[in-house]
């Protein structure tokens, strides 16, 4: 709870209390009167959580919430996403909510939250406690023992009280029975009763009674012991339910009531959270809000639809940062500079309401007028809009049925103190400002968070005095080739340091000084090639993050970092060249790794040719294995037997086990230049969280498969031996949602529901569902694929698919059949390309008499089709009706697809339609009545695709500009600009990996603004197997500079290729 005034809210909670005495006594009427008197009472909840929603979870038991609202069903474990958490009808919250729909999807409640809400337990016993009047205290609610066992343990019960006794109570049917048990505790005769009654009246005592008996009265429990100078309590635990409302205990504490905090971030940040990568964000972000429901609520809605896990992990990094006053309010004021800094051209209306918008609101019209007034919009329909972006942000509340709007006092405070620290000399902000010199000597000399990132710094002072400097963000300096040797000299306080993403290449000696170092970035510094042994000397360090780097070796001093949390390094640079000058042949010394007791996070990316590995990376695994605190790991296994020995070995399974993430590159892996996978895939691929990637791959070692059991995210790639998905074991896929399979050129069906049947020992062929948890599914270059499921459908087979990818595919011929339509109900994109057999999406097999005439709907929630390059495509559906609620079609290369029955394929939603112009006009738009006709409504979506440009190119533009248009603003086109309150989808942290685009281009397009010259350092661009290029890039309209930051350019297979560069060329353009 956090209680920024704590007299502003007196008023409050006395009105709270009032409405909790209510409540108690419509429980005592009759069944007639409590829907009059519920009815009442929740107009006045209403009216208290327009006043502070930050007060709920102290003051208002969610019982109270409850009652106001259908009742829900008790959860043991679970949350979701689309429940009722006890929020009013009609409140904003209640909004988020409704937005947030997941197909009732039920995501279980995280251990790490659990352990959450007994800290809060906990502290609220702590506060209560020494409450004279607070005596026994009963606890309810899930895992109660949770609670109970961190109470035991903390220093401060034993500080606080002579004596702590433990009774397991369930055992015990009467008072004296518990309280001889108590005496016996103490060394005592129950016989000696007033002896022993008066040692514990003398005594500062807690009694801790775990699942106490119903029948038991316990407010008769040491009636005799009590003494008002003594720090004395009882403690309870019952798994029975409203059994205190019969002890009458002094003090209820709810568990359910302090798992709010997550049930409310779920309600609001949508469907997202159905990722399993995101969830493990998720929890971090709502342990960093420490139970502030306002910070809750506003970073799940700054969060909803953002995919990108990188964005996650700088929230929760955002909401543990120093504050630049000491205010009580820390995460609040983290959570709205988190949301004020990815706000783009929203910060002046956010502004604008925090300085000038009066405290009881104003009408809407009257604050788009002033707007308007101001010149800070142009017409009516903007200030609608952006009213409502800052409404459904949480930053604003509509009042008087939306005619007025005001902002929240908390939010208010909190952003005028915000905006007054961007002049605070002690609080420096200065990222992209495209400097090109750093601030004076006074500036230094007073901040104590400097931010200099994305800028165009080429050198530094020699020797800055900071004496309070805490925080140094330099990243994103592409021009910072040096750092002085002295910089950091007068540097004692800094704590956090950023040097990613520039061009340095080595570090300054006095960086080593920094003591009290905590955490460190190094990211895609890629001239960065060794880390100086004076590394060890940073004993405070806790993060140290070379990812991207060209680091050759880890010297044996980082072992000395026994404070370590998260060590991430990337190994690039090792060649013959290195070994002949003598460079060090161990990667990573042993024992290394085995001294950093405290490491939660170890990621290693190493190159695949650097054979060092393979002996490097055996000594890792048996030192990985006693790494008790690890959580995350990421390792390249080039044998299949270096994963058999993690599992097998006692230790390491347990280890195993206990990983919540975990990244595994099995097998002979080897470098490409250029790669097939598609690039989409890889990056999704690459975001989930316990993901197993199989490389080169023959046979199904059986402890791959139990590996596989515990992973959530599949990718085959290149395995010569298996001939269908299900040789891996259904059994051991029940939680895998994301797969990728790619040139297994002996695969030749994703599901085999023959062999699965099969097999006479297999428990879940007609128990369970087949691929029952998978959403993604993305097939590419299978050159014997000729199915996606043979034999007999079975149980729910892919009834949570969301996603289908198939690309190349050269002997595919059935993608669905009706029994296997029918389970599809969640199918949101399709994307078919270069399969040139496939005829229809459907082949009607079996059900080939059935009439075309059937009006039942399949595929409802199908928004997405793309069909490329599949010169034999007839037909669509084979005369089924297909998604009804279908928004965007592609089409390219299907000239064999005359006809489109528009009653076959919905067109009532339909937004947008890509194609080529040619096809388009000749195409035939039909339906079962009236014949031939082409509805004038469908040309006015048509969206032409230009044949000298490529396809993928030209579709991601084109659907990029139809979605801006849609929510009536332009497409980005300049640096750092955004009308979006949520945060960016791709921003300067991305790897190299991720920036390469493996499909071809025959011009290089406008940038778009997340990957402009001053975000990307190593932009690199891979061109090939395009036949019609003539040219890389066309001069015309290119500017000054363009493409400067362009260092890899890769071009292979292009037979028309004339010119690298057309037209005029551009000064400075490309200089890199």
């Amino acid at each position: 709870m956090n209680m920024v005034d704590r007299a502003r809210h007196k008023r409050w909670i006395q009105d709270v209390l009032s409405i909790n005495q209510r409540v108690g006594d419509v429980e005592t009427l009759e069944k007639r009167r409590i829907s009059e008197d519920a009815s009442e009472i929740y107009s006045q909840l209403t009216i208290l959580l327009d006043h502070s929603i930050d007060d709920i979870d102290a003051y208002v038991p969610r019982k109270l919430f409850e009652k106001m609202c259908k009742k829900t069903p008790e959860v043991e474990t679970t949350t979701t996403v689309h429940g009722e958490i006890g929020i009013p009808s009609g409140s904003e919250i209640e909004q988020g909510e409704k937005s947030a729909v997941c197909h009732q999807k039920i995501i279980p409640v995280p251990k790490e939250i659990l352990d959450m809400a007994a800290g809060f337990a906990t502290d609220q016993i702590f506060q209560n406690i020494q409450n004279p009047q607070i005596m026994r205290i009963g606890i309810s609610g899930r895992d109660p023992k949770r609670v109970m066992s961190e109470l035991k343990h903390l220093p401060q019960t034993k500080k606080m009280f002579d004596v702590v006794i433990d009774i397991h109570a369930s055992s015990y049917s009467s008072i004296n029975d518990i309280e001889c048990s108590i005496a016996a505790k103490v060394g005592m005769s129950a016989s000696s009763t007033e002896k022993f009654h008066y040692h514990m009246k003398d005594s500062n005592f807690l009694i801790l009674l775990e699942d106490i008996n119903d029948r038991i009265e316990l407010y008769k429990v040491g009636t005799k012991w009590w003494n008002l100078k003594r720090l004395q309590a009882i403690v309870s635990t019952s798994t029975f339910q409203k059994v205190y409302q019969r002890m009458a205990v002094d003090l209820e504490i709810r568990l359910d009531d302090h798992l709010l905090s997550w049930e409310l971030f779920c309600m609001n940040v949508g469907e997202v959270l159905l990722s399993t990568c995101i969830q493990r964000q998720a929890v971090n972000v709502v342990k960093a809000c420490c139970g502030h429901l306002l910070a809750i609520v506003l970073m799940a809605r700054a969060l909803k639809e953002v995919e990108d896990v990188r964005i996650w992990k700088d929230a929760s990094h955002a909401l543990g940062l120093q504050t630049p006053y000491q205010m009580e309010d820390k995460v609040l004021f983290n959570a709205l500079a988190f949301i004020w800094e990815r706000s783009g051209s929203a910060k002046s209306f956010i502004e604008y309401c925090a300085l000038s918008m009066e405290t009881e609101g104003i009408g809407k019209v009257h604050l788009i007028q002033r707007w308007i007034a101001d010149t800070l919009i142009g017409t009516a329909d903007e200030g609608e809009k952006i009213v409502g972006d800052l409404v459904n942000a949480f930053l604003l509340e509509r009042l008087q049925n939306g005619e007025f709007v005001r902002m929240r006092d908390e939010i208010r405070e909190v952003l005028l103190r915000m905006l007054r620290s961007e002049t605070d000399p002690t609080f420096l902000r200065l990222g992209g400002g495209e400097l090109t010199k750093p601030p004076n000597d006074e500036a230094w000399k007073e901040a104590r968070w400097m931010d200099l990132s994305n800028n165009k710094l080429s050198e530094l002072p020699d020797t800055p005095n900071c004496p309070q400097l805490r925080e140094l963000s330099l990243q994103i300096n592409p021009y910072l080739r040096e750092i002085p040797p002295s910089f950091f000299e007068r540097m004692h306080a800094l704590q956090i340091l950023n040097l990613s993403y520039t061009r340095i290449n080595t570090l300054p000696p006095s960086l080593f000084k920094l003591g009290l170092l905590r955490d460190f970035f190094l990211r895609g510094c890629e001239l960065l090639m060794q880390l100086p042994p004076e590394v060890g000397e940073l004993k405070n360090l806790e993060v140290l993050n070379l990812e991207g780097t060209e680091i050759l070796n880890l010297p044996m001093e980082v072992g000395k970092l026994m404070n370590l949390k998260c060590l991430i390094v990337s190994f690039y640079g090792y060649n013959q060249q290195d070994r002949k000058s003598g460079q060090s042949n161990t990667m990573v010394p042993q024992n290394v790794i085995s001294n950093l007791v405290q490491l939660v996070e170890l990621s290693m990316d190493v190159n695949p040719d650097d054979e060092r590995w393979n002996v490097t990376v055996k000594h890792i695994v048996k030192e990985v294995c006693g790494l008790k605190q690890l959580k995350a790991l990421k390792l390249y296994l080039p044998e299949v037997i270096l994963l058999e020995e993690f599992i097998r070995d006692g230790t390491s399974s347990s280890t195993y086990l206990s990983l919540v993430q975990f990244r595994f590159i099995v097998g002979s892996y080897l470098k490409r230049i250029i790669s097939r996978s598609p690039h989409e895939a890889a990056a999704k691929f690459e975001q989930q969280g316990r993901h197993l990637k199989y490389v080169n791959g023959e046979n199904v070692p059986d402890d791959f498969k139990n590996a596989l059991q515990h992973a959530t995210a599949l990718f085959v790639d290149r395995h010569s031996t298996v001939t269908s998905l299900s040789q891996f074991g259904i059994e051991n896929m029940k939680k895998l949602e994301f797969c990728v399979l790619g040139e297994c050129n002996e695969i030749q069906t994703v599901i085999d529901g023959a062999e699965i049947c099969n097999r006479g020992d297999n428990k879940d062929v007609n128990g369970e569902s087949v691929l029952g948890s998978l959403w993604y599914l993305c097939i590419y270059y299978m050159k014997s694929l000729s199915s996606i499921l043979k034999g007999p459908i079975l149980t729910d087979c892919l009834s949570s698919l969301k996603s289908l990818a198939l690309h190349t595919c050269p002997q595919l011929v059935t993608i669905f059949n009706l029994d296997l339509l029918q389970n599809l109900n969640t199918l949101e994109e399709l994307v078919v390309e270069d399969c040139p057999e496939i005829i229809s999406l459907v082949n009607r097999g079996a059900h080939e008499n059935l009439p075309s005439a059937n009006f039942k709907w399949y595929l409802p929630r199908l928004k997405r089709i793309s069909l490329h390059y599949m010169p034999k495509l007839v037909s669509i559906s084979s005369g089924f009706r297909i998604a009804p609620k279908l928004e965007w079609m592609s089409f390219y290369g299907c000239w064999s697809l005359e006809t489109l029955p528009i009653d076959e394929v919905s067109v009532n939603d339909l937004k947008l339609i890509i194609g080529d112009a040619d096809w388009w006009s000749a195409l035939k738009l039909t339906t079962s009545n009236s014949g031939f006709s082409q509805p004038h409504n469908l040309d006015s979506i048509f969206v032409p695709i230009q044949r000298n440009r490529d396809l993928t190119i030209q579709v991601a533009e084109i659907v990029t500009q139809h979605k801006a248009l849609r929510q009536d603003t332009k497409p980005p086109q300049q640096q750092g600009s955004s009308d979006s309150l949520k945060a960016t989808a791709v921003h300067a942290g991305t790897t190299s990996e991720e920036k390469q685009l493996y499909h071809p281009t025959p011009s290089l397009p406008p940038l778009p603004a997340s990957y402009t010259n001053d975000h990307i350092k190593n932009y690199r661009f891979k061109i090939f197997g395009c036949k019609e290029i003539e040219t890389i890039v066309e001069g015309d309209g290119i500017t000054k500079g363009a493409l400067q930051n362009l260092e890899y350019l890769c071009i292979y297979n292009l037979m028309e290729l004339k010119s690298i560069w057309q037209g005029p060329v551009a000064v400075e353009a490309c200089i890199n």
